[in-house]
């Protein structure tokens, strides 16, 4: 019991040896909070994602809805995989399908980004092949989940942005 006293009057009085401990015990803790408490999500699946144009540069693609097949891997915050475009709705209500040959395909890569205090936020950024030209699409989402999600998506086609949706389920 004495050598454990002053084995701690020793710690407790020398700065750097107390400061160094104390970084380590620091370290630890976040360690434990972010690979055990609020660890990465498990993003690897095949999802569905409707994507509403709100402003869009050419007007026939305000309020058109289009649906996409997301097949993700993610491997702590990184995300790879691929989409295909299945779905359009016009904005006069036409529902157009895309099957086989006629889809659209892309790739896609992204970044989950893990905070401590405030909630994780996912950032997909997709390169499609379209029928006229290549295009890309930013979708950010703000608040984490596998079954549901909802966020903002930015694209180069049309210069257009709007609301995206993201579900485990077929929409």
């Amino acid at each position: 019991m004495d050598m454990i006293n002053s084995v701690w009057n020793y710690i407790s009085t020398n700065s750097i040896l107390s400061g160094a401990i104390a970084t380590l015990l620091a370290a630890l803790a976040i360690f434990i909070f972010k690979e055990y408490i609020k660890g990465p999500p498990d993003l690897s699946g095949s999802f569905h994602i409707e994507c509403k144009t709100l402003f869009s540069k050419y007007n026939p693609y305000i309020n058109m809805v289009s649906i996409y097949t997301l097949n993700i891997i993610s491997n702590g915050n990184d995300i790879e995989g691929y989409i295909e475009k299945t779905n359009d709705i016009n904005s006069d209500l036409k529902f157009l399908s895309y099957e086989g040959k006629h889809r659209t395909r892309g790739e896609v890569s992204g970044v989950i980004k893990r905070n401590y205090l405030r909630r994780n936020q996912v950032s997909l950024h997709i390169k499609m092949t379209g029928v006229e030209r290549e295009y890309s699409i930013l979708i950010v989402f703000k608040k984490i989940n596998s079954k549901k999600m909802f966020g903002e998506f930015w694209s180069t086609a049309a210069d257009s942005t709007g609301d995206v949706r993201w579900e485990k389920n077929e929409l």
